[in-house]
């Protein structure tokens, strides 16, 4: 079975990455798609989030990545997918995520699996992340550190470890 885990990604936090390898390890293959609203600004390129998620994601042999603005469920189709993988870190998550599970359901025929959040991770979003690295805080424990520098450099902002802390 093929599913779709979708986000935006700007950028991958580690409870994104918790949530791509146990769903790699649910389905036969795991197509990760990096997701862009017109309207909406990000801090990297869809190229950018991508070649992230392509570094934390080097070594699941069973996890796909693309790129796109549009539909979900047209992304789902296009891929042959049988199944939407969406992470759930609390109640409000959660309300939110049945909603578009619905929609999805409704306008693609396709259903929604959820995968709650594991507890360490249940308080990080990209959001804070860069809220942190935009005031130089330490993301440490929020994002694999292999991105941890790049996150700091979009920034212009120097690792608060230094380089002996990478």
């Amino acid at each position: 079975m093929k599913a779709v885990y979708a986000g935006s990604f700007s950028p991958p936090t580690l409870g994104h990455l918790d949530i791509i390898e146990r769903a790699a390890g649910l389905f036969d293959e795991l197509i990760v798609a990096v997701l862009s609203q017109q309207a909406k600004r990000y801090l990297f390129s869809p190229a950018e989030r991508l070649s992230m998620l392509a570094d934390i994601t080097r070594d699941l042999s069973n996890v796909r990545l693309c790129s796109d603005d549009g539909l979900l469920v047209d992304v789902v189709h296009r891929e042959g997918a049988n199944v939407i993988v969406r992470g759930v870190r609390n109640a409000q998550d959660l309300a939110f995520e049945m909603q578009v599970a619905q929609a999805n359901r409704q306008i693609g025929g396709v259903e929604t699996v959820f995968l709650c959040s594991r507890p360490e991770y249940s308080l990080i979003s990209s959001t804070i992340v860069r809220d942190c690295a935009a005031h130089g805080a330490p993301i440490r424990g929020m994002v694999p550190a292999q991105i941890e520098e790049r996150i700091y450099r979009a920034f212009a902002i120097p690792t608060p470890y230094g380089k002996e802390g990478l």
